[in-house]
Order: C-alpha cells, then sequence, then structure tokens
C-alpha cells in the first residue's frame, strides 16, 4: 500500500519529530523541532508523484530532503556572518542546548555526503539515512530492502570515506 506525502506526514508525524528533534540536537540551527517538520512538509506538498510504501521508506526519502533544508540554513548563516549583519539565534524549548555542529562543519558534511554520491549512491542513501536521520541499521535495511550486514558494511565504508574527505578538509 502506497502513501501519498500528506498521509505520510499524518501517520508518521511522531517519528518524523523524534528524528528532526535528534538531529537538531547536533546543530547549531536556528529552528525548532516542530518548524524542521513542517518547512519539510512545505517543501513536499504537493508531490503526487512521491508514494512511500512504509514508514522507513518515508523516513529515508525526508532524510535527504531535511539534509537539504538544513544545509541551506547553515548556507544562509554563514552568509550572514560574511556580511557581519549577524542576528542573534533562537532555539525552541524543545530543542537542547548542547548543539556541537557549526555550520562550517555542516557544509563540509555536506559536501563529503555529496562526493560519496558521487561514487556510491547506495552509500549515500546509507549515510543520509545513519548520518542526518540517526536511523538504526534495521530500519535503514528495511527501507532500502537489503541485510544488515549489508548495511553495517556500507556505513562502515561511508565513515571511511568521509572520514578521510573530513580529514582532508582540515
Amino acid at each position: 500500500m502506497d502513501e501519498t506525502v500528506d498521509s505520510s506526514f499524518e501517520n508518521y508525524y511522531a517519528q518524523l519529530l523524534v528524528v528532526a528533534r535528534a538531529r537538531l540536537s547536533r546543530e547549531q540551527a536556528p529552528i525548532s523541532t516542530i518548524t524542521l517538520a513542517h518547512e519539510l512538509y512545505l517543501s513536499l506538498e504537493g508531490r503526487s508523484d512521491l508514494r512511500f510504501g512504509s514508514m522507513e521508506q518515508f523516513l529515508g526519502y525526508a532524510s535527504r530532503a531535511m539534509r537539504s533544508l538544513l544545509v541551506d540554513m547553515a548556507r544562509e548563516r554563514i552568509a550572514q556572518k560574511r556580511s557581519a549583519e549577524l542576528l542573534p539565534l533562537t532555539l525552541g524549548g524543545e530543542v537542547a542546548d548542547r548543539s556541537s555542529g557549526t555550520p562550517e562543519q555542516m557544509l563540509a558534511l555536506n559536501q563529503a555526503i555529496e562526493r560519496l554520491g558521487e561514487v556510491d549512491p547506495r552509500l549515500l542513501r546509507v549515510a543520509e539515512m545513519r548520518a542526518i536521520l540517526g536511523m538504526e541499521i534495521p530500519a535503514i535495511a528495511a527501507a532500502l530492502a537489503m541485510s544488515e550486514p549489508t548495511i553495517k558494511r556500507d556505513w562502515q565504508r561511508a565513515k571511511a570515506f568521509m572520514f578521510d574527505l573530513l580529514g582532508e578538509a582540515s
């Protein structure tokens, strides 16, 4: 049974909020969990071509869109810094204050993930689901219809590739 974007958001909204909260706890994004989920919805609404067979497939697709939104926000914050028009960042009450990812780190991770996608699109999907959404190996395996050992190997390869790229950037 394939679900549309609207029905997937309705059915999996709680899980999407958990994923968004986990992602935002690692980033210095001036956005709340609910706002990120709603921005994601706005970016996907009206896409009648999108259908999802399971929660994992929906969250997997959402990971790419969420990464894109967060990267765009990071680029915007860097541009604001360059123009010396810094605005105070206000985090919502549900977002953890212990953010560790700077906009520059987010962009570096995005570039590493994009380079990974040029080398191996499957590793890209695994890296997005694991690094961006924080999905567990069994959920990724279900979303991609692959075995857990294969996903573990792919994640190890993706991490090594991105580590090498991020090490070169520093």
